[in-house]
């Protein structure tokens, strides 16, 4: 499993995955199109740019595609404080393949950016999302009324924070998943989704689209 910035090339199998209902049931809307979605790559990069935040594709060996992203953003311009939120595919749900993803970007983001407070918001209802946070040591502080608006729907929201300490304690290395079952899982997911993976990647846009700001929470 590897992350790296997010790729023109990676946004038709984003939106293609991203905007499947069971994902995106409980995170901010995502781009509505395909040039949409490429848009909101042009916008990440130039986040990156301006030192504001970054966007990390999630890319499972064996694939050229990213299948999740994962974004940092800074909540003050020292980065001392950061907020980040995250999405991946369905077809790699429990397979490892996130957590593996999420301690290699909270690495980089204390190691790297110097964060010393990582936080997070995942809908109360959204198990999937709250359990991964609490595996990976966050803690909850707090909860949030109405803290996410989609359309005319305002969801209550947990606050989480992350320090890197939490991170050490809870690191991957001490048992978290098994990686035997992992390597299998994420094949398997690979496997499923190749063909649409392959079919999107050929798809291209003519001009380049305009920014499409969007920070999933």
């Amino acid at each position: 499993m590897s992350i790296r910035e997010v790729e023109s090339a990676d946004a038709p199998a984003l939106f293609e995955l991203l905007s499947d209902p069971v994902v995106s049931a409980h995170l901010s809307t995502p781009p509505p199109s395909l040039r949409a979605f490429a848009g909101f790559v042009s916008w990440a990069q130039q986040q990156r740019t301006r030192g504001e935040g970054l966007c990390f594709g999630i890319v499972p060996h064996g694939l050229q595609a990213a299948v999740g992203i994962i974004q940092i953003r800074a909540l003050e311009p020292t980065f001392f404080t950061a907020e980040w939120g995250f999405a991946i595919g369905a077809a790699f749900w429990g397979t490892g393949a996130f957590l593996e993803a999420a301690h290699l970007a909270a690495t980089f983001a204390f190691d790297t950016l110097n964060v010393h407070r990582l936080e997070a918001r995942a809908v109360t209802e959204n198990g999937r999302g709250n359990g991964v946070l609490a595996k990976l040591g966050a803690h909850p502080e707090g909860a949030l009324a109405s803290g996410l608006r989609r359309d005319s729907r305002r969801d209550d929201q947990f606050l989480w924070s992350l320090m890197h300490a939490d991170l050490q304690q809870r690191s991957l290395v001490n048992g978290l998943f098994s990686a035997v079952d992992a390597t299998r899982e994420i094949r398997a997911a690979i496997g499923s989704i190749r063909s649409t993976l392959m079919t999107n990647r050929r798809t291209r846009l003519l001009e380049p689209p305009p920014l499409y700001p969007f920070f999933l929470t």
